[in-house]
């Protein structure tokens, strides 16, 4: 039921992610997780409707989620702010190491919430759900995490490794 449903419209659903991501690669993840849904879903699904819509609206929901996951965590290269030119050469500021140690510094409770929103990229719902805190201790641990991660960050500036 599901293939003679839904599967024939795989190349239109490809042609719209295409135009939502503007990127192959994201466009066939974004029609894969679509069809994924859809299937776990099947039985939300009511024979003699437009499938067509109903995968659409799918469609549109993760891109939606998708997006706002992306602009909750901009990416930005690691080159941006750990190396600076000097010359024909690219000098480390501080190495992944010696971030990672730095994060050890900050207490057990705030180091799980940076890692988890910062490198995992969790939104702050997730760690809520995760951590089984409310939202608001999960924001002001965020950020006090922050506050304390700048003293280490400013400490280590002034006394080098």
């Amino acid at each position: 039921m599901f293939k003679n449903e839904a599967y024939i419209h795989y190349g239109y659903f490809l042609n719209i992610a295409k135009k939502m991501t503007h990127n192959i690669p994201d466009a066939e993840d974004l029609v894969q997780d679509t069809f994924i849904r859809a299937f776990n879903f099947i039985d939300t699904f009511q024979p003699g409707t437009n499938c067509r819509a109903w995968l659409y609206r799918i469609m549109k929901n993760l891109f939606i989620n998708l997006s706002r996951k992306k602009n909750a965590h901009p990416t930005q290269s690691l080159e941006d702010y750990h190396y600076e030119k000097g010359g024909d050469t690219y000098e480390p500021d501080a190495t992944i190491y010696e971030i990672m140690k730095m994060i050890q510094e900050i207490k057990d409770e705030y180091r799980a919430v940076i890692i988890l929103y910062h490198l995992e990229e969790f939104s702050l719902k997730e760690i809520s759900k995760t951590l089984k805190w409310p939202l608001g201790t999960v924001k002001s641990r965020l950020h006090r995490a922050r506050r304390e991660f700048k003293k280490i960050l400013v400490n280590s500036i002034e006394y080098p490794f």
